[in-house]
């Protein structure tokens, strides 16, 4: 079970450990919010491996007592991610013109407020002396449906991770507008092994790599942990 954040980097990563792992025929893989997920686990959902995009969601299960290891291998930040069809495109440049008051009529999205992207959301908009109600014309499960919405125009704007809106921005899906640091915020991922069996605990040893953080980092714009 993983953070929607990691679906781009753990699709492109697959191939190269099924390669090397000759005796595991497929990886399933089941993607959301990753304080969904860790409700899912603690409530005895089935699960080899534990990907969340934030310490606070993984400490859910840690406290269960059902995590064998849990390691940090990368962080995130937050980024405003533009619809390349909006008609405000030019016009968001920072927090303040996510609202309506400086753009009316503009359409933002945040994630929901107990999913990391939408705490780590809520974070920028205190420093940035900005309310969630201000801003957010629509609340997203995961990051994962924000972006989409996003990329497919049905809001012009919205406050992603900086790796999805580094994803997206290349392929002609989105345009990615920095947030300051002063302002930014960041999250931790972290991994957990659920499962005593040997080949789980290749897994998290894998992602946990040089090769995949450096993959991680150059292709899809984490950040080192």
């Amino acid at each position: 079970m993983a953070a929607s954040s990691m679906v781009n980097a753990f699709t492109d990563v697959q191939s190269r450990f099924l390669e090397n792992h000759s005796c595991v025929t497929a990886i399933t893989y089941s993607y959301g919010s990753s304080a969904a997920l860790a409700a899912q686990i603690v409530n005895g959902s089935p699960a080899d491996v534990f990907v969340s995009a934030s310490e606070a969601t993984m400490n859910t299960v840690k406290n269960a007592g059902v995590t064998l290891s849990v390691d940090n291998f990368a962080k995130n930040i937050g980024e405003i991610m533009v619809s390349p069809n909006s008609k405000y495109l030019g016009r968001i440049t920072d927090i303040a013109s996510l609202t309506d008051a400086v753009n009316a009529g503009i359409k933002v999205g945040l994630c929901v407020a107990t999913a990391p992207c939408g705490s780590l959301a809520n974070t920028i908009l205190k420093n940035a002396n900005a309310t969630r109600g201000a801003v957010a014309d629509t609340e997203s499960p995961s990051v994962e449906d924000l972006v989409t919405k996003i990329e497919m125009g049905e809001l012009d704007a919205g406050i992603v991770f900086h790796s999805d809106c580094q994803y997206a921005q290349p392929r002609g899906l989105a345009i990615c507008v920095a947030i300051p640091s002063a302002v930014n915020s960041t999250t931790g991922y972290y991994i957990a092994a659920l499962t005593s069996r040997p080949i789980v605990q290749q897994y998290v040893d894998y992602i946990n790599g040089s090769d995949f953080k450096a993959t991680l980092q150059l292709k899809f714009g984490f950040l080192a942990p």
